[in-house]
């Protein structure tokens, strides 16, 4: 719990110390949301049956998702400047869509597969109305939960540890099977995000805002697997009893007390 308050913290800190940036971030990427969702609705007018359709629909799908998360991923670098008390860059940004064509179209495709597997799978299994359409559409509802709850992973360990795609995505399951609470509650943070991101319409929170929360998030984590490196001895008992008060001591002491008013005038503090 003391670990999860002060990654609250630190993260709102995180996000007010470099709103300026975040908004301007998040305008780029409202218009990358907008080239997407054209691609979307265009896709719907283009001559040709159901099947066609079909084709046509998914390709739309696939190119947005591949959009967005090349854009997203760019800023992944400026999420961990920010998370490590440094100062972000938007020629950052610029300058790293290029390193993340190949991981962001296999992270975009990785997406648009989820999507149908969802929209199409679940809705099928629902109409067959009997006990086994229900218990299809049980596992494939927890296995699509359990992949969108793990992916927020994706793009901090990326950045942070620099792995390949498919090591990425294996790390991903790891780290929510080993922190599913603690995942859980980054997901709820998260689902703030997005709903503050719709009534600001993507002005004042994004995904530029989430890739700072998600960092952050893990940046935290992995003390612990420092932890457990350091004391390779430990027993399953102790290895449950992290001692967080010790292992954040310094980023408490380097954030300091920000009480309300260093926020609104940060001058006076």
């Amino acid at each position: 719990m003391l670990m999860f308050r002060f990654f609250l913290k630190k993260n709102f800190c995180d996000i007010w110390d470099n709103l300026f940036h975040t908004i301007i971030v998040n305008l780029m990427n409202d218009a990358v949301f907008a080239i997407a969702g054209f691609i979307c609705v265009m896709s719907v007018y283009i001559p040709g049956g159901e099947l066609s359709l079909n084709i046509y629909s998914f390709l739309a799908l696939l190119i947005s998702t591949v959009l967005i998360s090349i854009f997203t991923f760019a800023e992944g670098e400026n999420a961990v400047k920010i998370t490590n008390f440094d100062s972000p860059k938007i020629k950052n940004l610029f300058k790293n869509i290029v390193p993340c064509i190949k991981d962001g179209a296999l992270f975009g495709l990785f997406i648009a597969f989820l999507i149908c597997v969802a929209f199409t799978s679940i809705p099928f299994y629902f109409r067959m109305g009997n006990v086994f359409g229900i218990f299809m559409m049980s596992i494939v509802f927890w296995i699509v939960l359990i992949t969108i709850l793990s992916l927020q992973w994706f793009l901090p360990v990326r950045s942070i540890m620099h792995n390949n795609f498919f090591k990425c995505l294996k790390k991903c399951y790891i780290i929510f099977m080993d922190n599913i609470l603690f995942t859980i509650g980054v997901g709820l943070v998260n689902l703030v995000n997005i709903f503050v991101m719709i009534f600001s319409l993507g002005i004042l929170n994004g995904p530029a805002t989430m890739t700072i929360t998600t960092t952050d998030a893990l940046r935290l984590r992995l003390y612990k697997y420092d932890w457990y490196e350091v004391n390779p001895d430990l027993t399953k008992e102790q290895r449950a009893d992290v001692p967080w008060k010790e292992l954040l001591e310094k980023d408490r002491r380097i954030l300091g007390p920000r009480g309300w008013k260093s926020f609104i005038f940060p001058w006076k503090e």
